[in-house]
Order: structure tokens, then C-alpha cells, then sequence
């Protein structure tokens, strides 16, 4: 990312747009100059790429899927999609441990009474040890935190849980539809369309640091029933009312 954000700024172009907070930093560090429009998935305020989220400063703006109460929300709905349940496991790639979503998902749990077994994947081969190493456990779940990596491994995701008899929550619709039970999330595709609500703006002779950052206020929860009926779970009629999207 920081190779690709050098040859942008030695390119002299007039923004640069990127859809996830690892290609913004990546391009917040390569210019101050050059305004910057991003999809933010942690705190930009505490990462350091904006003073505020109503007067970002600088070159950097853009929207916000985080936050705090997103990750406890779906430790809540799994929860109650699986009740008594005590001990998850956790999918997290230490690339990005910069983000809060760890942080946030431990004391999420410590309120709700489960007990987390983390696993760090640094690439898709590691997907399996870590399943495999979550079974031994007895994890009775598979919580999967936000990154790229892991956003592209979607469907091996789907296909080791059900392998492994785990119910997963993910935190993009593109996870259910590839197999994986739930997912909880904004609405990304709405959230990169509003990109261009900057660009525009930008182009305009808008300064960036004078946008303020949006933060989601939709959120949807989607359920694959072919996935519950594979791990034999039959979820709460009350949830499936709820869901905005129900696959059949």
C-alpha cells in the first residue's frame, strides 16, 4: 500500500480515494498535500488522521463505519442465536492491531459473560490452523473481526465453520452470502458511493479538513438459514423478523 500511495503522490494527482483505513493511512503518510477521501474502519480522531470528526484538518476526510457499540452488538446477537453459549473464538489478522475492533471485543465480552479464545491469521494459510486449534478448544463460535485479508477469505470462512460445526458472525453481508451464519454491519456499499459526495466537493474547491467525517447510521443484519440448517440450529423466530436479509 505505501509503494502504491508514493506512486499516486508522484503522479501529481488531485485526490486519492481509498476504501479501507489501512490504504488511507498508507496515503495519509506518503502526502499532507494532496487531499485524501477514505472509508475509515476504526477511530480516524484516535489514529491520528483527523482532530475531530465534525473538522478533520488537514488533507484527510471521508466516512466512518466504526463504531464502539457495533462489535457488542454482534456478540449480542450471536449470543442470543446461540444461547448458553460461554466461549468464541476470535479471527484476527495482527496487521491490523492498530484497530480497536480487538480491544472493543474483549470488553464486549467481559460484560456478556464469554470467554474469548483469540487467533492471530496473517494470511489465508493460517485460516485452518486456526480452526483447527479453535475445535481443541471447544470454542462453541467463530466472531470474525474486521480486515481485507479476511474480507477476501470470506467463503473459507463459511466452508471451515460449517466443517467445524461453528456458528460464525462477520461483519459484512458478503459473508453470508459465501456461507457464514450472520453478519452485523453498515452498509458498505452505501458508505463507498457516498465517496464520491467528497470527490465532488473536493473538485469543487472544497478543502478536506473542512468535511466532516460521516459515521454510519444504517445497519443491517443478514442470516443464512441453508447455514443454520447445515449446523442444526434453529434461530430465534424474533431474529429472523429483525434481519434484513434472510437467505433461504
Amino acid at each position: 500500500m505505501a509503494n502504491a500511495a508514493s506512486r499516486l503522490v508522484q503522479r501529481g494527482v488531485d485526490v486519492i480515494v481509498t476504501s479501507s483505513q489501512p490504504a488511507g493511512r498508507a496515503a495519509r503518510a506518503a502526502t499532507s498535500n494532496i487531499p485524501i477521501v477514505s472509508v475509515v474502519s476504526g477511530d480516524p480522531v484516535a489514529a491520528g488522521l483527523a482532530k475531530s470528526l465534525a473538522h478533520p484538518g488537514g488533507n484527510f476526510t471521508g466516512v466512518s463505519y466504526y463504531a464502539t457499540e457495533l462489535t457488542a452488538k454482534r456478540l449480542e446477537l450471536l449470543k442470543e442465536a446461540i444461547p448458553g453459549i460461554v466461549k468464541i473464538g476470535v479471527l484476527a489478522n495482527p496487521e491490523v492491531s492498530y484497530l480497536p475492533f480487538e480491544a472493543d471485543t474483549h470488553s464486549a465480552a467481559a460484560k456478556l459473560g464469554i470467554e474469548l479464545s483469540v487467533h492471530q491469521v496473517k494470511q489465508p494459510a493460517d485460516l485452518e490452523g486456526a480452526f483447527s486449534a479453535m475445535r481443541q478448544e471447544m470454542v462453541q463460535a467463530v466472531f470474525v473481526l474486521p480486515d481485507l485479508m479476511i474480507a477476501g477469505e470470506a467463503a473459507h470462512i463459511a466452508e471451515l465453520a460449517i466443517e467445524n460445526h461453528m456458528p460464525s458472525m462477520a461483519w459484512g453481508g458478503w459473508f453470508t452470502e459465501s456461507g457464514c451464519l450472520m453478519a452485523y454491519s453498515a452498509d458498505y456499499a452505501e458508505m463507498n458511493h457516498r465517496l464520491a459526495f467528497y470527490v465532488d466537493r473536493i473538485l469543487k474547491g472544497a478543502n478536506p479538513g473542512d468535511l466532516p467525517i460521516e459515521q454510519p447510521t444504517t445497519f443491517k443484519l443478514s442470516i443464512n438459514l441453508k447455514t443454520a440448517a447445515k449446523l442444526g440450529l434453529e434461530l430465534p423466530q424474533a431474529m429472523l423478523i429483525l434481519a434484513d436479509e434472510v437467505i433461504e
